[in-house]
């Protein structure tokens, strides 16, 4: 409480403590200059909110401020349409509102609101993951970025600007009109904090992982100040928050590097769920020599009770069949989606033949090799039995071939705080998909049990390689102490200097916290 205190005090504003027994004059007094000070009419506040406090009072104050922005659960089919505004069925709370600011300043308001009253809050951006909490709330307020929908190309500096309540669909298509684009998400319907867990991309085998190539950062810290985060501006902030997720502050916008592309060819190949063997064969043959043209990626998805692989290939050229990916050419093939595109907007939002209603996935890293990726492709296998058991249940595996290039192209653009080894590798994620709530724990279960073995069997090997990819961490993994124990200390120190009260650490209580 020492420091909030110090935090308030430094605003000109006394912190005010609404108990249920009632304000008393001095809070109503404090509460009435924190209402003015944020032009408010103290009116606009009843005496029953007052003496209710916490995050109803949050809520009612930032009515008062925008009621537009504000959305209760007494709205009925509007606030479940916002609130279930994820990609997962498991995401979704019950927060107490929803307010959704349309510019940094009503972002600020937000923060120094919830800061003020002490109120619990999430941030949402695109709401792509699937944890529990990381982008909504039971009982607190959730501040979502839907509003926040800039977007703005510099052509003197061939740099691209955009706000978070975009998703990288809408990014691709504005700056492909420029014959340009940014490495930014594989698929077009993921959102912009992507970048605040280093960001892996169909371009980050040319260019590096999508937070290298973010230029600058604009952020509001747990006081309200809105400031901007790059190698020039609170450098050390600016580190911590390309893999640091949601400990700083609340991103509003970034600036990206933009790179010159026209057509490419790329899409989706869907194999035979009985020749996913010979797809990790394929993959790690791939790895070794197709991957060295750095003009390809490929994005797997190996279902294993659906029996099919899905696998989204990219090509930065107009070549039919690139040699690159010619291991894969000789697999059966059910349904070939592949094509030569006018734009890369075009290409990542295509529909991928592969949905799951309820989902959520956990990550591991080991070093490249052969009989390895066919040897834990097999012990996923162990675990279908136990998911057959349950409504829509499935075991999808991503295994994400990691080159040298992508790691040599991201400390090209600056420091790294991810730290990943320049080695190949593969980032292995292991997915749960399924239809009941009712079977969440059991479901997220069998994936760990998975998950482990996988490593208990890459350790043996020492093939192990201690680095948790944050953007496909389960929520009780550490991606953040993978980065190693320099980087972490950088973390830390980042968060006691830009919130020192701890804002981001406890009344966000969602996403992977430093401890």
């Amino acid at each position: 409480m020492r420091f909030i205190i110090l935090n308030l005090l430094s605003l000109g504003i006394t912190p005010t403590v609404v108990g249920h027994s009632g304000p008393h004059r001095q809070e109503a007094q404090n509460l009435n200059k924190f209402l003015k000070s944020n032009a408010i009419n103290p009116a606009a506040i009843n005496g029953e909110t007052r003496h209710t406090g916490g995050v109803h009072l949050a809520c009612a104050i930032l009515e008062a401020s925008n009621q537009t922005a504000v959305v209760f659960p007494s709205d009925g089919e509007l606030y479940t349409q916002i609130d279930k505004a994820h990609a997962s069925a498991t995401a979704p709370k019950n927060p107490a509102c929803i307010y959704t600011p349309n510019d940094v300043k009503g972002v600020s308001l937000g923060v120094k609101v919830a800061t003020f009253v002490q109120a619990k809050f999430a941030i949402r951006s695109g709401g792509h993951s699937p944890m529990e909490y990381f982008a909504n709330i039971d009982g607190g307020v959730l501040i979502s970025l839907a509003g926040i929908k800039t977007l703005e190309y510099n052509a003197d500096a061939q740099t691209q600007r955009s706000g978070f309540g975009n998703l990288w669909q809408d990014v691709y298509r504005h700056v492909n009109a420029q014959g340009r684009t940014v490495v930014g998400g594989r698929t077009g319907s993921v959102g912009l904090a992507l970048t605040l867990g280093g960001g892996l991309s169909h371009l980050s085998n040319a260019y590096g992982w999508a937070a290298q190539n973010v230029l600058s950062y604009e952020m509001v810290l747990a006081d309200g100040s809105i400031v901007i985060a790059s190698e020039e501006e609170n450098s050390d902030l600016y580190f911590a928050v390309k893999a640091g997720a949601n400990n700083f502050g609340i991103v509003t916008h970034i600036v990206q590097r933009t790179y010159p592309l026209g057509k490419i060819w790329g899409g989706s190949m869907i194999f035979p769920g009985n020749a996913s063997a010979q797809f990790m064969a394929a993959l790690a043959d791939y790895q070794a020599k197709g991957q060295l043209d750095k003009k390809s990626a490929i994005l797997p998805y190996v279902g294993l009770i659906a029996d099919a692989v899905v696998a989204q290939f990219s090509y930065l050229e107009p070549v039919e069949r690139p040699e690159a990916f010619e291991a894969f050419y000789d697999i059966p093939v059910i349904q070939d989606l592949t094509q030569v595109w006018d734009t890369f907007a075009a290409m990542v939002t295509a529909p991928i033949p592969y949905n799951m209603t309820r989902f959520t996935y956990a990550t591991t890293d080991l070093l490249y090799d052969k009989e390895a990726y066919l040897e834990i492709e097999q012990i996923c296998h162990k675990y279908i039995p136990r998911m057959r058991k349950l409504e829509g249940g499935d075991i999808m595996l991503m295994p994400q071939p990691i080159s040298v290039s992508m790691v040599d192209e991201a400390r090209a653009r600056g420091s790294d705080p991810m730290g990943v080894a320049d080695q190949p590798q593969l980032w292995f994620v292991v997915s749960s998909g399924w239809n009941l709530a009712q079977d969440d724990a059991e479901a997220e279960s069998i994936m760990l049990d998975a998950l482990a073995e996988v490593e208990e069997y890459t350790k043996s090997q020492a093939l192990h390689l201690p680095f948790y990819f944050l953007n496909d961490a389960f929520s009780t993994q550490m991606p953040l102490q993978s980065y190693g124990a320099v980087t972490y200390s950088k973390l830390q120190a980042a968060s006691r200097k830009y919130d020192p009260t701890r804002v981001f650490q406890e009344l966000v209580p969602g996403g992977f916290k430093l401890v």
